[in-house]
C-alpha cells in the first residue's frame, strides 16, 4: 500500500481525534481481527483504492471523521491469495471504534454479486491462526458486529455520534470462519 509522510500525518491526526489525543505514532498492539468484504470483484482495484492518501469527498460521513483514506492490513482475493498491505502493528482505518487495536482483513466480494468463496474461508482461517499465534488476539469480529462492541473496553471512539452500520462480511461467512478457528476460543462481540 502506498505510504507517505502525508498519509502518516493524516492517520496520526485521525488517531488523536478518535482514540488517543496523546498518540505519538501509529503503533498498535493487535487484540482483535475484523473481517470485511470489499463489495467489489477485484483485489487489484481494492489495493489501488487503498493506495489513495485521502478519502474521497463523496464519502461524506467518513470524511467528517478525518481526511485519511480507509485501509486494511490484508486483502484476501477470491482464489484465497492473501496480500499484506501494511504491518499489522500499524493502525489502519477500517472500523470505527477498534482501529487502535484491530487488524483489518478485506475479502474481495460481497454477499450477492461476488459471493465470498470457500478459498477465502480457508485463507481467512489460516491467516487468523497465524495472527493469533504471533499477537495477543482475543476477539474475532465481522465488520457488521463492530457496533455491538460499543460497551466493551476495547471499543474507543471519542467523537460523539461517529458511528456506522455495515453488513459485511455477513453472518454466514463469519460462522464458517469461526468454525475453522473454534479451538482458538476467540471471543465475538458479546464477549
Amino acid at each position: 500500500m502506498a505510504w507517505s509522510a502525508e498519509r502518516e500525518q493524516l492517520m496520526l491526526d485521525y488517531r488523536r481525534l478518535h482514540s488517543d489525543p496523546d498518540a505519538a505514532d501509529l503503533t498498535i498492539t493487535p487484540k482483535a481481527i475484523v473481517l470485511h468484504y470489499t463489495a467489489g470483484g477485484s483485489a487489484k482495484n481494492t489495493m489501488r483504492y487503498f493506495d489513495r492518501t485521502r478519502i474521497e469527498g463523496d464519502r461524506k460521513a467518513l470524511a467528517k471523521g478525518g481526511a485519511a483514506n480507509v485501509s486494511a492490513h490484508f486483502v484476501v482475493d477470491r482464489d484465497g491469495t492473501i496480500y499484506q498491505l501494511q504491518p499489522v502493528t500499524r493502525m489502519a482505518r477500517h472500523c470505527i471504534g477498534l482501529n487502535h487495536v484491530a487488524i483489518g482483513v478485506e475479502n474481495v466480494g460481497d454477499e450477492d454479486r461476488w459471493p465470498l468463496t470457500d478459498a477465502q474461508v480457508e485463507a481467512n482461517v489460516a491467516l487468523i491462526r497465524w495472527l493469533a499465534a504471533t499477537h495477543p488476539i482475543s476477539h474475532l469480529l465481522g465488520h457488521h458486529e463492530v457496533m455491538d462492541m460499543r460497551d466493551h473496553p476495547l471499543f474507543v471512539e471519542r467523537v460523539a455520534g461517529y458511528r456506522n452500520s455495515k453488513p459485511d462480511p455477513g453472518a454466514a461467512f463469519m460462522a464458517r470462519v469461526r468454525a475453522g478457528v473454534e479451538d482458538l476460543a476467540l471471543r465475538g462481540p458479546a464477549d
